[in-house]
């Protein structure tokens, strides 16, 4: 099994291949995104209440939800990235202060990965393992975001 690449590193191979962009600011389509993406947000909250929910769904939709305030973070910053690994690092790197955690990054990441590429569908149990950290993260980004609007 590979080593794991700590952040610095994940940062600075995707800075040396010219992964990270310079990106268009517009602090009011930063809203727009925000506003949607929280609105995602509450409907999957609701789903998680239903009877016998889709776990995958739910899962899917939290990490979107996760992934596009990290997307939201950045640019506020006047960067981008396509790649989720590059992005969770640049996070980590840039906003120590928000204390993430890489290995739950990774964590999420992979489950979302191996759904996505490789068909693993996602448990109860999994969804379970990951819902407090996934709405202490959201919560934590929504703060941020608002915060440097």
């Amino acid at each position: 099994m590979p080593k794991e690449r700590s952040a610095l590193e994940v940062f600075d191979e995707l800075a040396t291949k010219g992964l990270y962009e310079e990106a268009h600011l517009d602090k009011d389509e930063v809203r727009k995104v925000l506003r949607m993406t929280l609105e995602d947000y509450a409907f999957a909250k609701k789903l998680r209440k239903m009877p016998d929910p889709g776990w995958r769904v739910i899962f899917t939709v939290h990490y979107d939800v996760f992934r596009e305030l990290c997307d939201q973070l950045m640019r506020l910053e006047r960067q981008k990235v396509r790649n989720h690994q590059g992005l969770f690092a640049f996070i980590i790197l840039h906003f120590a202060d928000l204390d993430l955690d890489r290995g739950f990054l990774e964590k999420i990441r992979t489950i979302r990965n191996k759904n996505k590429y490789e068909g693993l569908d996602v448990s109860k149990e999994t969804w379970k393992d990951v819902e407090f950290q996934f709405d202490l993260y959201i919560s934590s980004m929504k703060k941020e975001i608002e915060k440097r609007l």
